[in-house]
């Protein structure tokens, strides 16, 4: 029997300085600039589950997506007909400024890849039509045309404007051998005024709460653009100096020892791990846009000027792969990307694609191949489920503009497949690991039986905690249903009758380089803390919650270790309950409440769970949409919220199976201590000894 006593394991020193260093098959990250000691234990991923030599099918896939989402942006297709509009122009969208570009000019893209891939097409004439257009109307309302917005407005010079002109101009480039040369002018009058503007401003540096990173790719864009597509500018030494800093600054760190690049970094974009930090939390999101970003103004450069590109090659690909080892940490067995510290974007909108494309054509990363076959299925298969040509659908909260930016990206992917340095190479699946980052507050553990991880941040921006723990389980059918649970915040831990955890603190750590025990302290505002103890086995995951409420304190009728599930059309529409005695059928957004009075509980027939000493599970269905899915609620309500429970989940098990596994599952309470039973991998029991509070 393996045991988990909390105060045994030891805590993590402090160490003085950074460095990566090869240890066997895993790597010691040891840092922080803080004085923090960050242990990343990286386990080999080159030996996947099978590693076959491919070559990107998801090419064609995305080329069906855009296919299949043309009727839908054609919907949405504006003339622009109102007071100092320009001439032969029109819009996707809304016409509004800023956003409103990026949205049009995102969509001109995928339009000009369809009449690039289909010369012989009977509507390519109207494809062009709109490219064009579109490329009119976004030239001549920039700041440096006459015309304006519907309402009034010009947009340039600006936060996002280096980005929103990348679009503009990479549809451009595709199309340029069929535009009129007067809107090839007009779209590199303004791409140089904003190349001019941005060109004098230095990129910026920050990593703590709100990385810069994206920022500066993102500003690369029209200065890489322009460099290359009018080299002969006398502004273009300007230009292309300008890009360099861009790109060289998108990934970069404190330490720059050994950097053959050092002298051009002037920022620090993120933690020393390669941890991410956006809107106050780590954003697996912002470290693929980041991430994908430099690869776009290469390959912008690429389209427009071969020469210029292979200049910027080594500033576009600088510590991407560094960057890249770190998000490999995220992904799930299902190909899609994990959010341990939540989404405040939508959830399985598959923004990530462009960045597995680059990283699999350019760098040949077999893990990154195997990712993107993966989510261009899973992209086409949600596509199928809108049922009109929508890359999200109904789930999304922004609308037309959330679904031209998957347009965008799409296409992007596809032209680095077009243009791909690596049109075949292994794909390789990711094997079991796991990561620890101090900094940002997470932990993540990928197992054969799923996925486990634990938020207790952020730990250095003085942000609101997000404290939550994920157990997903794996795959069963790809990809038609990859999703059991949601990145729900708060979730799982801290909570009950004493409210959410507002803070929390790690206490110490042990891991054998795959599973893992910790134990943490959560403050729940004024009405207590809570002492938490989590055994991930690799097999099981057991949490023991040991409340210390202050003395004003009364018991309530709370759930505790509450997990959001992902009930939704992308998973079939409806989730399976099952347990002891019985079983039911939730319909999604169907708002009803399910409650069971059983000692275990199995969801969709993989998904089990056992809480106690004593009380019952609820299962309420969401009624609208959260986030991109349906959310549902699972917790479990226990009989006293302020004594000490647990929780021990079965993620890829059946009710049978679970009903197994939560018969050997046993719990004593002395007047010391509380102690789990419960088994682990191989049947080995595994047991959690929990202080209690003295009286």
């Amino acid at each position: 029997m393996k045991e988990f006593n909390g105060p045994a394991c030891a805590a993590l020193p402090p160490t003085p300085s950074f460095r990566f260093r090869h240890v066997s098959a895993r790597r010691v990250c040891e840092t922080s600039r803080r004085g923090r000691r960050c242990l990343m234990v990286f386990v080999l991923f080159l030996a996947g589950f099978a590693r076959d030599c491919l070559h990107a099918s998801s090419q064609k896939t995305y080329l069906d997506c855009l296919l299949d989402f043309e009727p839908y942006a054609e919907a949405n297709w504006h003339t622009a007909a109102y007071s100092n509009a320009p001439a032969d122009a029109g819009y996707f969208g809304d016409g509004a400024r800023g956003e409103g570009i990026r949205t049009s000019c995102g969509i001109a893209v995928a339009y000009a890849v369809l009449a690039k891939e289909f010369p012989n097409a009977t509507n390519r004439a109207v494809r062009l039509d709109r490219v064009r257009q579109a490329l009119n109307f976004a030239a001549n309302t920039h700041v440096s045309g006459t015309n304006v917005f519907p309402k009034g407005k010009q947009w340039g010079h600006e936060w996002q404007s280096s980005y929103w002109a990348g679009h503009m101009g990479i549809a451009c480039l595709l199309a340029q051998a069929d535009l009129p040369a007067e809107t090839v002018r007009a779209v590199q009058r303004a791409v140089a005024d904003d190349a001019n503007y941005r060109a004098g401003i230095p990129p910026e540096s920050g990593w703590v709460n709100d990385t810069k990173a994206e920022e500066n790719a993102w500003n690369s864009h029209v200065v890489a653009l322009a460099a290359a597509w009018m080299s002969t500018n006398t502004n273009a030494p300007s230009w292309l100096r300008s890009a360099k800093q861009y790109l060289v600054n998108t990934h970069t760190v404190a330490n720059t020892n050994g950097d053959p690049l050092a002298s051009w970094i002037t920022t620090v974009t993120h933690y020393p791990d390669w941890a991410l930090e956006n809107h106050g939390f780590y954003h697996p999101g912002y470290k693929a846009c980041s991430g994908e970003m430099p690869g776009d103004s290469w390959l912008m450069a690429l389209l427009a000027n071969p020469a210029v590109a292979a200049e910027l090659e080594p500033f576009a690909t600088h510590n991407v792969l560094a960057a890249w080892t770190n998000y490999t940490y995220l992904l799930l067995d299902s190909g899609e990307m994990h959010f341990p510290a939540g989404e405040d974007w939508d959830l399985n909108d598959y923004e990530q694609n462009a960045y597995l494309a680059w990283m699999a054509a350019h760098f040949n990363d077999p893990i990154a191949r195997w990712a993107d076959e993966r989510v261009s299925q899973l992209e086409r298969y949600r596509q199928s489920i809108s049922g009109d040509g929508r890359f999200v659908g109904p789930g999304t909260r922004y609308g037309f503009g959330r679904e031209a930016v998957q347009a965008y990206r799409s296409s992007l992917a596809w032209l680095h497949w077009a243009h791909a340095k690596y049109p075949a190479g292994a794909s390789v699946a990711p094997r079991p690991s796991l990561i620890f980052m101090p900094d940002v507050g997470v932990i993540e553990q990928r197992g054969a039986n799923g996925f486990c991880s634990i938020c207790y941040g952020p730990q250095t921006n003085s942000k609101p905690a997000r404290i939550n723990a994920i157990i997903e389980a794996p795959t069963t059918r790809f990809p038609n249903d990859v999703y059991t649970v949601t990145p729900r915040v708060p979730g799982v831990l801290g909570l009950g009758a004493m409210g959410k955890p507002t803070s929390a603190r790690l206490v110490n750590m042990a891991t054998n380089g795959i599973a893992f025990t910790a134990e943490l302290e959560l403050t729940n505002g004024a009405n207590g803390t809570t002492a938490v103890y989590v055994d991930c086995t690799g097999e099981t995951v057991a949490i023991v919650e040991v409340p210390r409420p202050a003395r004003h304190v009364a018991n309530r009728s709370v759930g505790s270790f509450t997990a959001g599930i992902e009930n939704a059309p992308l998973n079939g529409g409806s989730r399976l309950l099952e347990w002891h005695i019985g079983s039911a059928i939730i319909t999604n957004l169907s708002g009803i409440t399910r409650e069971v009075t059983n000692a275990w509980i199995c969801l969709a027939g993989h998904y089990g769970m056992a809480c106690g000493p004593g009380g019952y599970f609820k299962y309420q269905a969401a009624k609208v949409y959260n986030h991109g899915t349906a959310e549902d609620t699972l917790e479990f309500m226990p009989a006293n919220s302020l004594a000490p429970r647990y929780a021990v989940w079965f993620p890829g098990k059946s009710a049978s199976q679970t009903a197994s596994g939560a018969n050997r599952v046993s719990w004593a309470v002395s007047a010391t201590n509380c102690v789990l039973s419960f088994p682990g991998p191989a049947g080995g029991m595994h047991r959690i000894v929990a202080q209690r509070p003295a009286r």
